[in-house]
């Protein structure tokens, strides 16, 4: 009777085994994005474009200004660089290489064996370094920016975010890990944490070190519960990340400018 038992136990776990490998092939073949190489290319020289502009920067760079309200437009070279590595990585993560430990399959698969709990904290965290941006602006906090100038670039921030990320998403048509839809590339929640996190360091970060790295910890954390929830890739969440930063960075060269016309269609208008 017990070795009965024992031998119906190892032949359900060998036909669970053997579920889950099929499973993990089906989705290595059912994957889309990386089919074209010239649209991942096309991709990856898009999202690195703006990082031409910042060569030739003084590393120290911090407070250079293209106005006198206070708008610091001219970020120092070493906050291009994080985006410039994480989107690259992320991007080269996406292939299928056969019989290797550096793809976005093993590292899903390594994932879900070792960690066992799902969460929802990642809806609610994407939005923490927003909310403590929010917070210390309304708490009368000094910054970079005058408070309307902060708002406007967090708005043209966010307005670069939600544009790259949804036309990602439309383009690359990525089945998420879970296989619940194909709107997994870039990783949306990632992307606006780290929105978030970029501009809180951008304006408060002289204020105290402690502050951008709660930022980075919140939007850090948004995207590893995005793997552990298994809704996102790996690469997702990189390339997530690196849309966040560099949206953060590009509105404070972008904002200056949006300023300056409609300053002058104001006057025009008078």
């Amino acid at each position: 009777m017990l070795r009965e038992r024992i031998n119906h136990t190892l032949i359900t776990l060998y036909t669970y085994r053997g579920r889950d490998t099929m499973q993990y092939q089906r989705m290595k073949q059912t994957r889309r994005f990386g089919s074209s190489l010239p649209s991942w290319v096309l991709i990856n020289w898009l999202l690195l474009l703006p990082l031409a502009a910042s060569f030739g920067q003084p590393i120290n760079t911090v407070f250079q200004r293209a106005f006198r309200d206070s708008i610091p437009t001219r970020p120092v070279t070493f906050r291009w660089v994080a985006p410039a590595v994480l989107i690259p990585v992320g991007l080269a993560l996406s292939p299928d290489y056969q019989n290797s430990h550096f793809d976005r399959f093993y590292i899903r698969s390594e994932i879900q064996d070792k960690i066992h709990f799902r969460t929802h904290a990642d809806d609610y965290l994407q939005f923490g370094p927003m909310i403590g941006w929010a917070g210390l602006s309304l708490a009368g906090v000094k910054g970079r920016s005058l408070p309307l100038d902060r708002a406007g670039i967090a708005l043209v921030a966010h307005g670069i975010t939600t544009i790259l990320v949804l036309s990602l998403k439309k383009m690359t048509h990525e089945l998420r890990p879970d296989g619940s839809d194909s709107y997994s590339f870039p990783s949306g929640h990632t992307a606006l944490a780290f929105t978030g996190a970029g501009l809180l360091d951008r304006e408060f970060g002289g204020v105290s070190p402690w502050i951008p790295i709660g930022g980075y910890a919140m939007a850090t954390t948004t995207g590893v519960f995005r793997m552990v929830n298994d809704k996102h890739w790996v690469s997702d969440v990189l390339v997530g990340a690196g849309i966040g930063l560099l949206s953060a960075e590009v509105a404070y060269h972008v904002y200056p400018w949006l300023k300056r016309k409609l300053g002058r269609h104001k006057s025009v208008s008078r």
